[in-house]
């Protein structure tokens, strides 16, 4: 009896201990995305450095950056050894699901069609930061997602050998954050100006609050009617002299319309500003990082010499004959028009101060500017833009000069190829306004015959 009861209790230690150790190795979820190998992060699998090299690439499988674009673009944020995104990921910041929008969930659904970020496919989600991941993760769960890994991509930065990809001049779009250490650390004591643009001598929105120390730049001060061509080169210098900018100034623009801020950073680098920078994103950037705002009104501090001739870099924008050899040389180059579909055939002019309705005779659709952002009007995917560009026989070998109406759209567009590290690229300013104003420049209507 006393040997029978031994067995029993012998028995009962045993299933007990299977219950506990059944209990702790069960896969539940778990609140965090640093979870090493083996565990779950929220509503994803994690996935180890290994069978994500053995899975990229395949067509069952997508790698997701749920990081913000910057991180993608090419900065070193969160404390990841190397700049850039996983070679042959795709991108899905976890930020656009914050995204202010009446049409947001309809635009995301169509972002994640476009991407290949379907339910049948194994997706891999990484960030940095242990949010994004899981908040990326969560939001495709709820949609009937099932098969989802997580990632932290700090492991594959940290071994060379691991192929990643930044864009050749990812710093000239800068995140948030760059200008705010900008701002405290003084620029380390060397000339730096941080702008808003945007038109008119007084910013409503300026004054509702800008990013400290900021000043404000009317778009009218580089640009005169009727055709809205820069200024000449006495004029663009002593612009620059007003607002304290010399060839050395680090310049960084930003505006809640970034083709504002575009069309004068274009410009400036025309001029021969060295360092210009771009918010990307724009000001709700600013904001949505959390970083303080100010009310006053900043003066502008003039300076008494530019420091080089003006344009220093004279080919960075072409005027109408330009335009026109351009055209000509169909081989080699190509007039890209930066403006809506029923622009460019003809069905409307897109101005009401501009009456000729069609596009130059030979140029090409880029696609309107909008095609060439997110959801949260940062800088779209380089591939996808360059797959835009090939629907239309558009390649980054040719020398590719941009426009649109009057030259915002097409600055933009300009300063995204000068990101991705485009060559012989340039932006025609004068566009449709210009061409359209004389009667012997050969003008196309309605839907190509070919691309």
């Amino acid at each position: 009896m006393k040997n029978k009861k031994n067995y029993l209790a012998l028995f009962l230690v045993v299933l007990f201990s299977i219950f506990i150790f059944t209990a702790c190795s069960k896969n539940t979820k778990t609140e965090n995305v640093n979870a090493t190998e083996g565990q779950e992060v929220g509503e994803a699998s994690a996935i180890s450095t290994e069978e994500l090299k053995q899975n990229i690439g395949k067509e069952d499988w997508v790698v997701v950056d749920t990081r913000i674009n910057d991180a993608f673009n090419g900065w070193q944020l969160d404390g990841v050894k190397r700049g850039g995104h996983i070679k042959g990921a795709t991108d899905f910041a976890a930020a656009w699901l914050k995204v202010s929008d009446p049409d947001k969930e309809e635009k995301l659904e169509k972002i994640l069609s476009d991407k290949g970020i379907i339910a049948e496919k194994n997706i891999v989600l990484y960030d940095a930061n242990g949010n994004d991941a899981k908040e990326l993760a969560d939001y495709l769960a709820s949609k009937g997602y099932k098969n989802l890994y997580a990632y932290n991509v700090k492991e594959w930065a940290s071994d060379d050998n691991l192929p990643m990809e930044s864009y050749p001049n990812y710093s000239m779009l800068v995140p948030a954050t760059w200008i705010n250490d900008l701002i405290k650390s003084n620029n380390n004591g060397l000339p730096y100006k941080v702008f808003e643009v945007s038109w008119g001598e007084v910013s409503e929105e300026y004054n509702k609050g800008h990013i400290p120390s900021a000043v404000h730049i009317n778009t009218d001060e580089v640009e005169e009617g009727p055709i809205w061509n820069r200024k000449s080169a006495d004029q663009l210098e002593q612009f620059a002299l007003n607002n304290g900018i010399t060839t050395d100034t680090t310049t960084v623009l930003y505006g809640s319309d970034t083709m504002a801020a575009s069309r004068v950073a274009v410009i400036l680098k025309y001029m021969g500003v060295k360092d210009v920078r771009i918010l990307n994103g724009g000001y709700s950037a600013w904001v949505n990082a959390g970083y303080n705002v100010e009310t006053t009104v900043n003066k502008k501090t003039p300076v008494d010499a530019f420091g080089t001739t003006v344009p220093a870099n004279p080919n960075y924008i072409v005027d109408l004959p330009t335009a026109k050899e351009i055209l000509a040389d169909k081989e080699k180059s190509i007039l890209v028009d930066i403006r809506s579909w029923d622009e460019y055939i003809g069905k409307t002019s897109g101005y009401d101060y501009i009456t000729g309705k069609g596009r130059p005779s030979g140029s090409k659709w880029g696609h309107d500017i909008m095609d060439y952002k997110n959801i949260d009007t940062t800088m779209r995917n380089a591939d996808e833009i360059i797959d835009m560009w090939k629907e239309w026989n558009i390649t980054t070998d040719q020398r590719l000069s941009f426009f649109c109406g009057t030259g915002w759209r097409a600055a933009e567009v300009l300063l995204y190829a000068d990101v991705m590290g485009l060559q012989n690229i340039s932006l025609y300013d004068g566009g449709w306004n210009e061409w359209s104003s004389d009667a012997q420049n050969p003008i196309e209507t309605g839907e190509p015959n070919n691309k």
